[in-house]
């Protein structure tokens, strides 16, 4: 099968695997989220077209919050 699959408003990306219902994330892990966050961290890192979250107007504004917080350096 091609393209997301869809069942009661939900979808599960081809790309990820994630699954969004009702403009939902449910991520591998922690707690759900929304189509910001997911195209903070994941969607805008890829360019394949399958990808289910490139409509800005679903998307909505991306927060700082959104994106992670930047890691200190690990010294060797």
């Amino acid at each position: 099968m091609n393209g997301p699959s869809t069942a009661n408003n939900a979808q599960t990306c081809p790309v990820c695997g994630v699954s969004i219902i009702d403009d939902e994330v449910q991520f591998s892990s922690g707690t759900p989220g929304t189509r910001a966050r997911l195209y903070a961290r994941v969607c805008q890192y890829t360019s394949r077209p399958e990808c289910i979250n490139r409509d800005p107007n679903a998307i909505g504004t991306i927060l700082k919050e959104d994106g992670f917080e930047p890691g200190q350096d690990i010294s060797l």
